[in-house]
């Protein structure tokens, strides 16, 4: 019965201390697995693993030392208290639970070691107080055992935390924790004795009793070990599965996205935070401290020891802010860097984005608003922001507007594309020609040229821009020829840059008046003399309405018998308060603001309308302008008149300047056939003083040449003159196209012109312009003594 009963009880002790030593391997496991996830968490999330931690591993510690006890001694009635028992369970979990927890936070391995070896030390407290708990016996326990006990906790996991990252890590960390938890509680037992009352017959119940806790309580601590595994995997699953939708979202987003930790360490980043920092995946890793990723930043894009060390530093800066911070980064290869950094309660976000194609397209777009797109030069708007900070600066400067004489007719006759060709090739002789002023084009085939100094110096470069500007042009297949007008005018002569900008446009404007090819600076009394102008212009407009022009007429007379052959028809303007204004005055503004086509319908008109009451042998001449001539309706106004009037067609005679004729050589000879087939005689009047050539004579259909008043003025004491009028005098003889001399004062140039055999003659000395006598004009004339 002894050695069946001394079996039963060894029997007994080996199930209990099995039993513990299962639980102990299951809460190892379990220990080393929650600390690994710990320490891949980090803020809330680690928080919540690490108090799993600390409650695994205090209970599974706990739960080891309870299960060993019952193994303990089976031949003796104990007892526990349950205030020292339950205070053994808190101290497994404050004392052994949360170092061991807390040992997942610090990332150097001796902390980590130093906290293992608080947890050990816990183990041992653990034990001891668990043993002080037992009652209803008398207990000697060895001051040196436990001592040593705690020492071999306190080393075993020590060095469990201290252990180097393994590739299987549950192979050494579990039968470590195994160790360290079974060696510190049989260490301890080794230095015990208990003494107390036998079980006799109470062992059966005991038995029974202690197998169904045994049973019982690692059936709980394995059912709940394999749910806690499941809820892990669940939980590792979805969090695995939110990782992988991050993990896309990250890589697939344009910006590159850093996470920095507050201690400056990188948390997350995506590859394209690599790529464009021109780093290989492999270069950069979570973990990495931000100094180090910044020098391999610095060193892929060739950054000095000196930039690297600023970015270092404005990172930091960054960081510490509490608002955004927006900046923009130029890499040496172009590309620009927008860098946001957001900073958070445990570090900041930074992302960058690549803007270099919308800063380029930003430039571009500024460069077009103040560039011209076909020369490159600034525009108008540059050129005023350009007169803005001069002036505000106090800048001498003189401006310069260009405008280019015959470029019309550059377009008109070869096409845009050479026009435009031309006006690329003019910007660029300026820019050539000016590099000390800022150089821009206004508009069309007007530039303008901002240069330092005075109107002097201005009208210097004014005049050699002109003799720059007529050099020929060779573009393509073709070589053209034009000129240019310059207006000038300083800050000094203007108030304001308004009124810069319009007294120079004046100036320009008086240049080409002046013929043009020329520079002329603004005067004092230029801007009066275009208001003046403009008042006139409103005046010439209301003119014909309120019926203040009327025809004068200048008799012509042949010299075959001296008789009056014809009237030349005048128009003479009498303004309510100006009194009589000078055609010389008013019919170059007619002309240029288009009035003269309706004033020349009202002269034809009343010129025909008067002369139908003339004999039938007398003729009317009636000057006609450019302007006119150009215009489709002129055939149209002088049918018109001709029918309302009922006066003869072979009876008028419509006078040209050679200037006009010449403009357009085509369209002129087919208006003037289309004139001469109503049987209007055409008149070529200021010969010699336009663009003089035979061909004009050759090629036009005329009737009569008119010699200049300015040839018959100087005949009798030049011979030039003379040499003139006997040629052209000659040459319509030939050509069967009859003279008549202009400008006739005196007796002795009318016996001179029929010397030489004018035909007709016309002048003061023959009659002034007077208004239409009552009834018919006279059929000749009394010559002056």
């Amino acid at each position: 019965m002894l050695l069946t009963l001394v079996t039963l009880l060894e029997s007994q002790a080996v199930s209990f201390v099995l039993a513990a030593a299962t639980i102990c391997t299951v809460s190892a496991w379990l220990m080393v697995h929650l600390i690994r996830k710990a320490e891949d968490r980090s803020g809330k999330r680690r928080i919540g693993w690490l108090i799993a931690v600390a409650v695994v591993a205090g209970v599974g510690v706990w739960t080891t030392h309870f299960m060993a006890m019952l193994g303990y001694r089976t031949d003796i009635v104990l007892s526990y208290s349950f205030g020292r028992t339950l205070a053994s369970a808190l101290i497994a979990v404050v004392a052994v639970g949360l170092p061991f927890a807390l040992s997942a936070m610090p990332a150097r391995r001796s902390l980590r070691a130093l906290l293992g070896a608080g947890s050990g030390f816990g183990i041992g407290a653990m034990h001891i107080t668990g043993m002080s708990a037992l009652e209803g016996c008398v207990q000697d326990q060895s001051a040196l055992a436990n001592a040593f006990a705690c020492l071999v906790g306190t080393t075993v996991m020590g060095i469990v935390r201290g252990l180097p990252p393994q590739r299987h890590p549950y192979a050494v960390a579990c039968p470590l924790i195994v160790l360290a938890v079974c060696g510190t509680h049989f260490t301890s037992l080794a230095g015990t004795s208990i003494e107390g009352q036998h079980a006799g017959a109470l062992v059966p119940n005991i038995q029974v009793a202690l197998s169904l806790l045994t049973a019982g309580g690692t059936a709980i601590l394995i059912v709940g070990a394999f749910i806690a595994l499941a809820a892990t995997g669940r939980f590792e699953a979805q969090e695995k599965a939110h990782l992988n939708v991050l993990a896309t979202a990250l890589q697939s987003m344009s910006n590159g996205i850093l996470k920095i930790a507050s201690d400056g360490t990188i948390e997350l980043y995506n590859q394209r935070l690599c790529t464009m920092l021109g780093l290989s995946p492999d270069e950069l890793s979570v973990g990495m401290r931000l100094e180090r990723f910044l020098a391999m930043t610095g060193k892929a894009n060739g950054w000095s020891v000196d930039r690297t060390a600023n970015v270092v530093r404005n990172h930091w800066l960054w960081m510490e802010k509490r608002t955004e911070t927006r900046v923009e980064h130029q890499f040496d290869d172009g590309r620009i860097l927008m860098i946001a950094c957001q900073p958070m309660t445990d570090g900041a976000v930074l992302t960058y984005d690549d803007v270099t194609r919308d800063r380029r397209a930003q430039e571009e777009i500024s460069h077009l608003a103040y560039h011209d797109p076909l020369t490159g030069l600034p525009n108008r708007r540059a050129l005023s922001e350009r007169l803005l900070t001069d002036h505000r600066g106090g800048i001498p400067s003189t401006l310069l507007l260009i405008d280019l004489d015959r470029f019309k007719a550059v377009n008109d006759t070869f096409g845009h594309f050479t026009g435009d060709q031309l006006l690329v090739a003019v910007a660029d002789r300026l820019r050539r020609f000016s590099d000390e002023g800022f150089v821009a084009r206004q508009g069309g085939d007007e530039f303008a040229i901002l240069t330092p100094g005075d109107a002097t110096s201005g009208r210097d470069l004014a005049e050699r821009i002109v003799t720059e500007i007529d050099r020929p042009y060779a573009l393509d297949s073709v070589t053209v020829v034009i000129g240019c007008s310059i207006g000038i005018c300083d800050f000094t002569d203007s108030s304001s840059l308004d009124d810069l900008m319009q007294r120079t446009d004046i100036a320009l404007y008086e240049a080409k008046r002046r013929g043009r090819g020329q520079a002329v600076r603004y005067q004092p009394g230029m801007m009066e003399a275009i208001a003046e102008r403009g008042h006139l212009e409103n005046d010439l407009r209301g003119a014909l309405a309120h019926r203040q022009f009327h025809l004068v007429y200048q008799p012509i007379m042949s010299l075959t018998d001296d008789q009056v052959v014809s009237y030349e028809a005048l128009i003479r303007w009498t303004h309510p308060l100006r009194g009589l204004v000078s055609p010389a005055d008013f019919i170059p503004l007619a002309e240029e603001n288009g009035l003269i086509v309706s004033i020349g319908k009202w002269v034809l008109e009343e010129a025909c309308r008067e002369a139908a009451r003339w004999p039938p042998s007398h003729h009317l001449a009636v000057n006609v302008s450019a302007v006119q001539l150009r215009s489709p309706l002129l055939l149209t106004h002088v049918a018109q008149a001709l029918s309302e009037s009922g006066f003869p067609a072979h009876r008028l005679e419509l006078e040209l300047t050679e200037t006009a004729l010449v403009e357009d050589g085509r369209q002129i000879a087919h208006t003037l056939t289309a004139l001469r087939s109503l049987g209007i005689k055409i008149a070529m009047d200021d010969f010699g003083t336009g663009y003089s050539s035979l061909a004009h004579l050759r090629d036009l259909p005329l009737d009569r040449i008119k010699i200049d008043r300015s040839f018959v003025a100087a005949a009798l004491h030049d011979k030039q003159s003379l040499a003139v009028i006997k040629a052209v005098t000659q040459m319509g003889r030939d050509m069967d196209i009859p003279t008549l001399a202009e400008g006739v004062e005196s007796l002795e140039q009318l016996n001179l012109l029929r010397d030489i055999g004018c035909d007709a003659v016309q002048g003061y000395l023959i009659g002034r312009p007077a208004p239409p006598a009552q009834g018919n004009p006279s059929d000749g004339i009394e010559l002056a003594a």
